[in-house]
C-alpha cells in the first residue's frame, strides 16, 4: 500500500516528467523561436525549485541538459557566434 507521502512524492514526480515532456515536444514540434523555449524552461526550473529547493544541481543533470542535447540535435536555429544571447538553460 502506497503512503500519502508517497503517492504525494510520486504524484510531483509524475507531474515534472509530464512538463519536461511538453517542453522537449516543443522543441521537436513546434515553431516557437529560442526566446519562447528559453522562458518555459525557466519557468519550470523555478516550478521545480519552489517544490525541491536545493535542487539546482539535479536541475541541471537532468533537465537542462537533456533540453539542451534535444535542441542542439534537431534546431539549426541558434545565434550568431558574435551574439550574446544566452538561455537559462545554457552551461555557465
Amino acid at each position: 500500500m502506497i503512503r500519502p507521502l508517497q503517492a504525494q512524492t510520486r504524484e510531483g514526480l509524475d507531474e515534472l516528467a509530464r512538463e519536461s515532456e511538453r517542453i522537449v515536444n516543443l522543441i521537436l514540434h513546434s515553431s516557437l523561436p529560442r526566446v519562447d523555449i528559453d522562458i518555459q524552461i525557466e519557468d519550470f526550473r523555478e516550478a521545480c525549485l519552489r517544490r525541491y529547493p536545493g535542487s539546482d544541481d539535479l536541475f541541471e543533470m537532468i533537465y537542462a541538459s537533456r533540453f539542451r542535447r534535444i535542441w542542439e540535435q534537431w534546431k539549426s536555429e541558434r545565434p550568431h557566434q558574435d551574439e550574446t544571447v544566452r538561455s537559462a538553460w545554457e552551461d555557465l
